[in-house]
């Protein structure tokens, strides 16, 4: 069969000047469906399971002065896919509070009509707030499903307040080893978007804010489409660093930013990383970036700097233990000044905001100047590549940060938000945009 699953790279920069010491690169990997394979395969089946927050806290306001609560954006929100779901998708409604509900269990998209009625009923329901509950029993609904694309669409406008922290971390690296994506979305000023990052990233979910209406309902379709263009599954990305590298930085780009901070180290001075990249979509590519500083040979025309390898299943297709492999080098030579391909290092610079935010709520309420300080960097990473949204949000977060010695929770979930998307790479993740190295931006 032909090659299903392609694997590019572009460079920061190359022809590098030979002997140089301790030289920063940085490699752009992008896994993308091959473009005959992907017009064949549009559509998979998908069980999409809606696990929603019924506690009594979704009877507050959507946001602030709004004269419809959480409870009814909630609703209305989830009744946006039902006039877009295919002939083989089904849905599955559990409520969950101080326990939980199972409303639906697999309806079939030919029964939009008694979902929608079955949704209003979220109305209903009161109590605490039990993530493990809900997870638990949308595990056992979706153990049963056959579809190609298992989808929990978990939201919550709070924290836990019931149920066993430890347990409810295990169900959802369960879930994910099972090949069921968790995408996490929070509604209001108080949960925690933090927490719900750690709660989708073990199947390579998405985390979302909900801070309006028209955001919510248009999150619920996006998220549709994205469960039912899955072509790829059971996705593991291997890396294999050359021997001698230092300083490695890994980041995911797209779907989500995610930064990748534990190496294993292997013999003889090398690292490797496997990343759970879970699931590929039809219509977009998967973005990652290595960075690592190195040492040029005196002697050779090129340096090893990876070897890739990523396993997949294509359930479209009934196939299983696919292979893609792919060698990155970086090309030496005697004299002149390096090609530079400055795209990757703005795209670089971006996702630094996720390690940053990471290192910011790590000391946020202990070490209130260290999170100025990291605030800082974010608002330098904001400025380098002109993005003057986030430079003036972060700015006006140091300004409160230093007044107040603190931020609130719904800051806290700005900062969280804004992160760990890239604008940069969610443009160059549609299919149809350049995804190799051209060089356009060369110093000579």
């Amino acid at each position: 069969m032909a090659e299903e699953i392609r694997l590019n790279i572009a460079l920061n920069q190359d022809l590098l000047l030979k002997g140089q010491p301790d030289v920063p690169v940085i490699v752009r990997l992008d896994i993308e469906p091959a473009e005959e394979f992907r017009r064949q395969h549009t559509q998979v089946p998908t069980d999409i399971c809606l696990l929603l927050d019924s506690s009594g806290s979704m009877d507050e306001p959507f946001t602030q002065g709004d004269t419809r609560t959480k409870r009814d954006g909630v609703i209305a929100a989830a009744q946006q896919i039902l006039p877009h779901l295919g002939p083989q998708d089904t849905v599955s409604i559990i409520f969950y509070d101080s326990q939980a509900h199972l409303i639906a269990e697999r309806l079939p998209s030919g029964r939009a009509g008694e979902i929608s009625a079955l949704l209003e009923t979220l109305r209903k329901y009161n109590g605490a707030t039990n993530f493990e509950a809900g997870l638990k029993m949308a595990q056992a609904v979706l153990s049963n499903g056959t579809a190609g694309s298992r989808r929990i669409f978990f939201l919550t406008d709070g924290n836990p307040t019931n149920g066993d922290p430890a347990n409810t971390l295990r169900l959802i690296e369960s879930l994910g080893q099972a090949g069921v994506t968790i995408d996490c979305m929070g509604v209001g000023a108080d949960f925690n978007f933090g927490y719900m990052r750690q709660l989708s990233a073990s199947s390579n979910g998405r985390t979302e804010r909900l801070d309006t209406r028209d955001r919510a309902n248009a999150l619920f379709e996006q998220l549709l489409v994205s469960a039912q263009r899955t072509i790829a599954t059971n996705v593991f990305l291997n890396v294999q660093f050359a021997k001698g590298l230092r300083d490695l930085e890994i980041y995911q780009t797209a779907p989500e930013t995610r930064y990748y901070s534990r190496l294993q180290a292997g013999s003889g001075g090398r690292f490797s990383l496997e990343i759970p990249v879970r699931t590929l979509r039809q219509d977009k590519r998967n973005i990652y970036l290595f960075k690592a500083n190195l040492d040029l040979p005196t002697d050779s025309s090129q340096h090893p700097f990876a070897e890739v390898r990523l396993d997949y299943d294509l359930p479209a297709v009934g196939l299983s233990g696919q292979r893609a492999a792919l060698s990155i080098a970086f090309s030496c030579r005697n004299q002149g000044l390096p090609l530079r391909d400055t795209s990757v290092d703005d795209m670089f610079a971006e996702a630094e905001l996720a390690k940053f935010y990471e290192h910011f709520l790590a000391v946020q309420t202990q070490d209130w100047r260290q999170a100025l300080s990291i605030l800082d960097e974010m608002t330098r990473r904001a400025h380098l590549i002109d993005d003057q949204d986030r430079l003036r949000h972060y700015q006006t977060l140091r300004n409160k940060l230093q007044q107040k010695h603190g931020l609130s929770d719904d800051d806290l979930n700005w900062v969280g938000a804004s992160s760990t998307k890239s604008t940069i790479a969610q443009d160059a993740a549609e299919l149809g945009t350049t995804a190799t190295s051209s060089f356009s931006d060369i110093d000579y």
